[in-house]
């Protein structure tokens, strides 16, 4: 909308400048609950240098959690001056509360937790406000803009495949339902370490980074911390009633993404936290507060929470050089995520570099094999297709380098490339049926009109096809070929791995018109250039090549090429109506048969008159 395309300055100053009103708004909440200047001034401080919040401000996507969070805590006080005004000017606040809920609630889910504030809030104070009726304006304020996302998500789930949240994501999906709770207050414990103490974060913590719970000393300890945390803010409302509401907060707006309630996308993720720690870092500012008149030192508070701040902004700028670019990133989170196989992905795809010249190869499968292995002992059905494409990719490519010096030296390579990429074919089976059992298959049946593509791996067969061809082993290669053909008619690999394994049987005919009917499908000048080579090695005597303005080209006019064309056309019209495209196979039939002269009989018996 900007202008700024695809140059992140401005994304990351829309979203400094909304994090920066955020901290504005938790100032003005945090001096309308404890209504003294410089606790509330180092709250705000204090969580605006956090380093947990770096993922959601750094993070351009993290634009979602800022917006949702703005709209909770502009609400929740537009809310509070609703309901000291009265006539219109409290309608035009509970106006402005529906308005921000409707932003936010439209920016992420997790901002329906307004609703969830504002009783607290009323609960909290009840002796003293007993605001019935604001409560139920402000609550009907909030339920309608809900609503209306409710039934526009009721909506497009109505007409969309059944969620699927993978193992590897959030193991919790696959756990027992009292193993899935104590792994999640397992990782509650590990936030609140993060909040007091953010030395190691990290971008992802997927499989196998916190391994499910399994009653060992250190789950249990994890749930003694949890318990005592929700003891103590229980507690503290007949001590104080605004850290009680503090704490109160914080759990209110972890509570969606904590996966105590249901399992979520992911078993951990720093920006859930950038609302929570609101509540939790108000708690703790009062805390030194209150151990700085307990010992009668005046200046204890203000020194140490400078100091906190300080070591916190110095920590936040140390993450930030972490977000600079992917191989920071991917470099960071092995270090502070070493058992977590997306980040060894992450980094092997980053060093490979798309195969570049500053690619780091071996590096790159040295990082892809880790990922390997940590997921190697999961089942077909909890595993990842992805992880082994891109090892088979890598030792593939590994396979051809020490060709190139020697011929017998990828064997090696290959047939560890083989071995993956069978394995990758496997799991993304496994997957599948997997999927299907959980509702797939049903959902597939009651929308038949509705189309939904293949979850079948295509790239993984060309790769395959691929390695058996470099072992010599045609017969698999122009099976796995084929496949990969069926799957994807797009990829130009899958037609010259198909016209290699023709080759090597002696059926240059059929490699011909592989290549022809690729270069139709793709327009892949690459297929057009081996076609080229085929004609010359095979038909370099005859009119299969003449010489055109822009080079050597095909003869149409030669009865050899002619043939293999209208052979390989035929081919492509089949395609067109496999892919519903009835008007293109039409057309296509139509310049076959008027323009290049095919025979009719073949076309006939794909499409009829």
């Amino acid at each position: 909308m900007l202008g700024n395309a695809n140059e992140p300055a401005g994304y990351h100053s829309i979203n400094f400048l909304l994090h920066l009103g955020n901290v504005f708004l938790v100032y003005a909440l945090a001096r309308r609950l404890i209504r003294e200047f410089w606790p509330s001034f180092f709250v705000a401080a204090v969580w605006a240098v956090h380093p947990v919040l770096t993922e959601s401000v750094t993070n351009m996507i993290g634009r979602s959690d800022l917006l949702a969070a703005m709209t909770v805590l502009s609400g929740f006080l537009m809310y509070l001056k609703g309901t000291e005004s009265a006539g219109w000017r409290r309608f035009a606040w509970l106006g402005g509360l529906m308005a921000v809920t409707a932003v936010g609630v439209f920016s992420k889910e997790s901002a329906v937790v307004i609703l969830g504030v504002i009783p607290l809030y009323e609960l909290t104070w009840w002796k003293e406000r007993k605001q019935w009726r604001g409560l139920i304006l402000g609550c009907v304020a909030t339920l309608l803009p809900i609503a209306a996302m409710l039934y526009q998500r009721s909506m497009v789930l109505a007409a969309s495949r059944p969620a699927e949240i993978p193992y590897t994501d959030n193991p919790i999906v696959g756990a027992s339902f009292w193993t899935g709770r104590l792994t999640a207050v397992k990782v509650i414990a590990h936030y609140l370490w993060l909040m007091l103490w953010p030395a190691t974060l990290s971008s992802d913590y997927s499989y196998a980074q916190i391994p499910l719970a399994n009653g060992a000393s250190g789950d249990w300890l994890a749930c003694v911390v949890v318990l005592a945390a929700v003891i103590l803010a229980v507690a503290l409302y007949w001590w104080n009633r605004t850290p009680f509401f503090l704490a109160s907060f914080a759990a209110i707006t972890f509570i969606p993404t904590s996966n105590l309630l249901l399992p979520i996308g992911t078993i951990m993720a720093e920006r859930f936290l950038y609302l929570p720690t609101v509540g939790l870092l108000a708690c703790l500012v009062l805390a030194i507060y209150a151990a700085g008149k307990r010992i009668h030192v005046e200046r204890f508070a203000p020194v140490l929470l400078c100091v906190i701040a300080i070591a916190f902004a110095v920590r936040t700028w140390v993450r930030n050089s972490d977000w600079q670019d992917e191989r920071s990133m991917a470099e960071a989170s092995v270090r502070t995520s070493p058992n977590c196989f997306k980040v060894h992905r992450q980094f092997a795809t980053v060093l490979y570099a798309n195969g570049g010249a500053a690619s780091d190869l071996d590096g790159a499968i040295r990082e892809a094999d880790r990922a390997v292995a940590i997921v190697n002992a999961l089942p077909d059905s909890r595993n990842t297709p992805d992880v082994y494409r891109l090892a088979g990719g890598l030792h593939l490519a590994k396979g051809d380098a020490l060709h190139e010096r020697d011929s017998s030296a990828g064997a090696p390579e290959y047939r560890q490339a083989v071995q993956l990429l069978l394995r990758s074919i496997s799991v993304d089976a496994g997957n599948r049926a997997e999927y299907d059992r959980k509702g797939g298959a049903e959902w597939a049946r009651r929308h038949p009109a509705v189309a939904v593509g293949p979850k079948v791996d295509p790239e993984a067969r060309w790769m395959l096809a691929a390695a058996y061809w470099r072992l010599g082993q045609a017969e698999e290669a122009a099976a796995a070929a084929g496949e990969a053909l069926a799957l994807h008619p797009t990829n130009p690999e899958a037609y010259r791995q198909i016209s290699y394994a023709f080759v090597s049987r002696g059926r240059i005919d059929d490699a011909a018109i592989a290549l022809i009917e690729g270069g139709l499908i793709t327009s892949d000048l690459s297929l057009r250039s081996d076609l080229l080579d085929l004609y010359r090695s095979a038909w370099g005597n005859s009119c299969a090549i003449t010489t055109g303005p822009k080079g050597p080209t095909l003869n149409l006019a030669c009865d050899l090429v002619h043939k293999q064309f209208c052979a390989a056309s035929v081919e492509v019209t089949k395609a067109d109506i496999e892919n519903g495209r009835w008007d293109d196979a039409r057309q296509q039939k139509h310049d076959l048969l008027h323009k290049y002269g095919c025979p009719a009989g073949p076309l006939d018996q794909v499409l009829p008159e």
